[in-house]
Parts: structure tokens; C-alpha cells; sequence
């Protein structure tokens, strides 16, 4: 991603507005092309960082446009993997040279050298040119490149203006989004990684599909950086969609201001629209899961419910009981005080809608604790019990006749 001193805007009428590349410039494609190129040869020959870094610079240079491809390096840099290659720890390399170079303090010269390095290498059981070129292969810009995965020039240029808008995000406060793309898969996508970045978030019914309401992470203040990373990861999801306009409002510079990006914008996602978005902590919950009680079911069903006043709610899982009673379930992540009070109160004013919260404890922002909370409620650390969820479906859970049906995302 994008760091703060490579963001490119400019402001007009109180909106942020990228500046955004052409993907078809052909300087913008040459520049691209060449920095790809530089780095492929660089793993071809196992270069250095340091030898890297100087290459680049040599392409990027020093004039106006410098942050541009400045912008282009850093997100080849975070395709690459740099380790230090070296026969044994270099610490272990350095406490034996240094200790013989100390012993025979008052001479000096290359032959002397030569033999502290061979004397360390006798006792390290390595070769005499291994411990010179290992003695401090374990700084930054000794590092060799070791993987980098490549991707097309105007691909790169891509993936720049989507870094750019995310970046914007980072200092977001609320975010509004318009849906009208309703093909089930793609709200099944969608859906899936709002939920997997555990977004803030409210849903409610349009004549023309859905809006979204996003809390952003300039309004979590001690989360703001972790959840500004989640908010970044969630819109390549969005940009998959063919029909839809996101609006946010922005702590900008001390400024309140505002960005829109739409489908119109051009914007590329890189991510692959398939498979099944999982938190680690869902996978072990599943797994613990099945091994624990043979007379509940765990399954992902992926059902939209109504809530009443066109609110709508995304469930993660369906539990079931052999005897053929049901309960939702919901993984709550980032949370405030107030977004919480208003799931409980819309469970409260829906009848036949047994749905149980797991709250994360740990990603609550604030320190306000809900008092008396329902029994469909439950909070967890780091792992979600499976006891407290059986316990609460226990408490909740109906025939499976007088569930309230919800609508299939797929």
C-alpha cells in the first residue's frame, strides 16, 4: 500500500480528488515497464537491497513526477522478499571474528585479516570468503532478493490507482455506499469480505438494491491504524461489483472533507472473486466445532434477513439442533458502544428471529462495557467458545418452522 508521503491529491469545493495515471500513457506504461523489468533482473542475479534501492533511484529521479514513481517502487517492494543469506547467524560470524581481532590487539594489515578470518572459520566450520561476505549480511541493505512476483506494466499502473484510493481511506470517518449490482454471487462476495475486515457497518434495502453505512477509522481514534488497514482490504472487494458509488467523509488535515469513487472511476481490483473469506479465528472455531457437540451443526448459509425499517443483517453461520431447532449467528469484530445497543435493540424488536451475537472483546473501541446484556450475547478474547455458543442457541433457538426465512445470497 500506499505510505503517506507517496499520496497524490489535490482539493477543489471541499473534496479530496486523487490524481490518478492513465493506464494507457505510454510514459506512465514505459515507466512501469521498466521498473518490473529492473526488479525481475535483480532476481536473476540475487542482488542486494542496497543494490536495488540505487537502481531505482536511478530510474525515478528527482523531478516533479518523483512521488509517482516512487509510488510505482513501493508497491513492487511489497511483491518482493528480501532474506540475508549467510552460511551461519551473522552474529555468530561477528562475536568470532571481533573476539580474535581483539586477542591480537597491535597488529594490523591483510595478512593479519586473512588469518582472523580463517581462524573463524575453522571454528564455524565454513569457508574463509563465507565469513567475510556473512559478517554483516544481515543488514537491511545486505538482504538479498530472493522472490518477487512480477505483474504486466499497466496492471502495476492499476494497482497504483487503487493504492491511491485506499490510501484516501485511511482518514475516512463514515462511508456511504450504493449497490445496484444485485447477481447474488457478487453480494456474496461483498458481503463475505465486509464481514471477514469486520466492518462497522449497516444495511438496509433501496428500490435499487442496497446502502451501505460504514463507520470509518478516523472515528475509533485508538484503532484507527489497524482499522484502516481492514477498511483498505475491503475495497478491491467492492470495486468487483459492476454497479456501485461509495462516498466518504474525511478527517483531512483537520479539515472535514469529503471522496467519491464509483464504478465510472475505472478503478481495477487484483483480487480474485472466488473462495471463501475466513477469519483464522472462524476456522478453528469450525473445527472445534464439529470435534465438540455432536448434537448442534455449524453451517454457512449466507442469508440475508430483514430487520424491519428496510434494515437488513448478513448472519455468519446457521446453527442447528438434531431435533430441528435454529439460531443465527453473527461475528461482531471492530464495535462501538452505540453500534452494538442498536443490534440489540433491532433483535428486540424482531419477533422470530433468534440470532446470537459473539463480540470481540479485544477489537472494542472505547471503554464503555454494555450492562445487562442478553443472554443472546456473548463476548470472546481471542477464540470463540463453543460452549458460550451453544449455551446461547440453547436460550434462543426455535423450531426450525418458526424462524424467521431469510433471502439466499446465492
Amino acid at each position: 500500500m500506499l505510505t503517506t508521503d507517496l499520496v497524490r491529491t489535490r482539493i477543489s469545493e471541499g473534496r479530496v480528488i486523487p490524481e490518478y495515471l492513465d493506464p494507457d500513457q505510454t510514459d506512465a506504461l514505459e515507466k512501469a515497464e521498466s521498473l518490473v523489468e529492473l526488479f525481475s533482473k535483480a532476481l536473476e542475479e540475487g542482488a542486494a537491497r542496497g543494490e536495488v534501492e540505487t537502481a531505482v533511484d536511478r530510474i525515478v529521479g528527482y523531478g516533479t513526477d518523483f512521488r509517482i514513481w516512487r509510488g510505482l517502487a513501493k508497491l513492487l517492494y511489497d511483491r518482493s522478499e528480501f532474506e540475508t543469506q549467510a552460511p551461519v547467524d551473522p552474529a555468530d560470524i561477528r562475536r568470532s571474528v571481533f573476539q580474535r581481532a581483539a586477542q591480537s590487539e597491535g597488529r594490523r594489515g591483510d595478512e593479519w585479516r586473512r588469518g582472523i578470518l580463517k581462524e573463524a572459520a575453522r571454528e564455524l566450520e565454513i569457508e574463509p570468503h563465507e565469513v567475510e561476505s556473512g559478517l554483516y549480511a544481515d543488514l537491511d541493505e545486505r538482504e538479498r532478493l530472493e522472490a518477487f512476483d512480477p505483474l504486466e506494466p499497466r496492471a502495476l499502473l492499476h494497482r497504483y490507482n487503487l493504492a491511491l484510493a485506499q490510501a484516501v481511506l485511511y482518514r475516512a470517518t463514515r462511508l456511504e455506499i450504493e449497490l445496484r449490482d444485485l447477481r447474488p454471487n457478487a453480494l456474496r462476495y461483498l458481503f463475505q469480505s465486509l464481514k471477514f475486515n469486520r466492518l462497522m457497518h449497516r444495511v438496509r434495502r433501496t428500490d435499487e438494491g442496497y446502502q451501505l453505512t460504514v463507520d470509518g477509522p478516523a472515528s475509533l481514534f485508538n484503532r484507527s491504524r489497524k482499522y484502516g488497514i481492514h477498511m483498505a482490504k475491503f475495497l478491491p472487494a467492492l470495486v468487483h461489483l459492476e454497479d456501485w458509488r461509495l462516498r466518504a467523509r474525511l478527517d483531512w488535515e483537520d479539515e472535514e472533507r469529503t471522496f467519491e469513487v464509483s464504478s465510472d472511476t475505472g478503478l481495477v481490483s487484483h483480487y480474485s472473486a472466488r473462495g471463501q473469506w475466513k477469519a483464522d479465528e472462524e476456522k478453528h472455531f469450525e473445527t472445534r466445532f464439529d470435534e465438540i457437540d455432536p448434537d448442534w451443526n455449524l453451517e454457512r448459509r449466507g442469508t440475508i434477513l430483514d430487520l424491519g425499517d428496510n434494515e437488513v443483517i448478513i448472519p455468519d453461520y446457521v446453527v442447528s439442533h438434531s431435533d430441528g431447532r435454529e439460531a443465527y449467528l453473527e461475528i461482531i469484530g471492530f464495535w462501538r458502544l452505540s453500534y452494538l445497543r442498536r443490534r440489540i435493540d433491532a433483535l428486540a424488536d424482531r419477533e422470530g428471529l433468534p440470532l446470537i451475537l459473539a463480540v470481540s472483546e479485544r477489537l472494542k473501541a472505547g471503554r464503555e462495557t454494555l450492562e445487562g446484556s442478553p443472554a443472546s450475547v456473548f463476548f470472546f478474547k481471542s477464540v470463540i467458545l463453543v460452549d458460550n455458543v451453544v449455551d446461547a442457541a440453547e436460550d434462543v433457538a426455535l423450531p426450525a418452522d418458526r424462524v424467521a426465512d431469510g433471502e439466499p445470497l446465492a
